[in-house]
């Protein structure tokens, strides 16, 4: 196993799960059920630790087409891939959500989030970075930690969305309050930077705390840069504070549970 993981390495193959980041990522093989475009120009991968199937799109089948088949049909791939137009008028494979048929379920956060990272990375539908930020935001409104995250973050890039520092603001808020370290971090990031907020180290230095906490590597750095920017008694003030938010955040989840 170790000689074949060394081999896929060297071969520059080596894929990071766009949903859980293992690196334990592995190429997939084709099924009758997938669409002629993706057989033509993708390349199927299988994540062995969340068992994601997603695609990506493989240069090597591109040459190989544009060598044997001729350029007029590469021009016709690339034209399918970069269209809007292609997602409705193949409604048969747009339409297709996952291989496992997962239906979206009306106030269901989980679902909806599911729905939004298809459409990141492409599982069964073509990618929208518009599409994505919709069932974010769907997810967020209903309670999704890792929703109201990525709507944040989408809103904060104008990704798929129209820029909105305060909006992200306020949804990197509500999933830090629920203890979502990576928002933590953000949520931190923005206290530092002042985006969407005043400057505030102190605050800030409270969230990479927290986030840190949680074993988040940049969380931990950010915070111990703000040390020699912050007087003793607010840090004292700050690591308190971080003390009670951690305790009230474990409550919380413990009576979801």
């Amino acid at each position: 196993m170790a000689k074949q993981n060394e081999k896929h390495e060297l071969a520059g193959d080596v894929q990071i799960c766009p949903r859980c980041s293992a690196p334990e990522v592995r190429k997939s093989i084709l099924h009758s059920r997938d669409g002629l475009l993706h057989k033509l120009a993708y390349r199927p991968y299988r994540c062995r630790a969340c068992h994601l199937r997603y695609w990506e799109v493989s240069p090597v089948k591109v040459v190989v087409y544009t060598i044997l088949i001729g350029p007029a049909l590469v021009l016709s791939i690339l034209w399918l891939l970069t269209t809007d137009r292609f997602a409705s008028e193949t409604s048969a494979e747009a339409k297709q959500i996952s291989t496992d048929n997962i239906e979206p379920v009306k106030d269901d956060g989980a679902t909806e989030l599911q729905m939004g990272l298809r459409y990141v990375i492409g599982d069964g539908v073509v990618k929208s970075p518009k599409e994505a930020a919709s069932w974010f935001e769907k997810a967020a409104n209903h309670g999704s930690a890792e929703g109201q995250y990525r709507y944040g973050l989408a809103l904060q890039e104008g990704r798929g969305v129209l820029q909105d520092y305060k909006a992200s603001f306020q949804w990197l808020e509500k999933a830090a309050q629920q203890g979502h370290p990576q928002a933590q971090y953000s949520y931190g990031q923005l206290y530092r930077a002042g985006i969407g907020v005043q400057v505030d180290r102190a605050r800030a230095y409270l969230w990479f705390n927290l986030a840190a906490a949680q074993g988040v590597g940049e969380a931990a750095s950010a915070r111990d840069s703000l040390v020699w920017q912050l007087e003793p008694n607010q840090v004292s003030a700050m690591q308190a504070e971080a003390r009670k938010l951690s305790q009230t955040i474990a409550v919380k989840a413990s009576e979801k549970h």
